[in-house]
């Protein structure tokens, strides 16, 4: 259902999209909820971009994980030498 004139919310157009690709015809999705075939069309080849990014962004995590344990790694070695640190000059104290 249309939130506001041509706006349609995202939960409606993967529902619509769903319909097209469980093999509901594009006519009859079209005539069912107002559409014209070509807004159909393009929120499928949206579809079909999002599902590609999806697969993108798991790359891109993992990248970003392997950086954040490289980091916990050099905060780690950095606090081991905070702490020899502040014994050597407490030493001189």
């Amino acid at each position: 259902m249309p939130t506001n004139g041509r706006n349609y919310s995202p939960e409606f157009k993967a529902q619509v999209v769903l319909e097209y690709l469980q093999g509901k015809t594009p006519s009859d999705i079209c005539r069912e909820h107002t559409l014209s075939p070509n807004v159909l069309y393009k929120w499928h080849k949206e579809f079909r971009q999002g599902l590609r990014q999806v697969f993108e962004k798991k790359k891109s995590f993992d990248e970003n994980q392997s950086k954040i344990e490289k980091l916990e790694r050099i905060i780690g070695k950095q606090a081991i030498e905070i702490d020899f640190l502040k014994r050597g000059l407490s030493m001189f104290s």
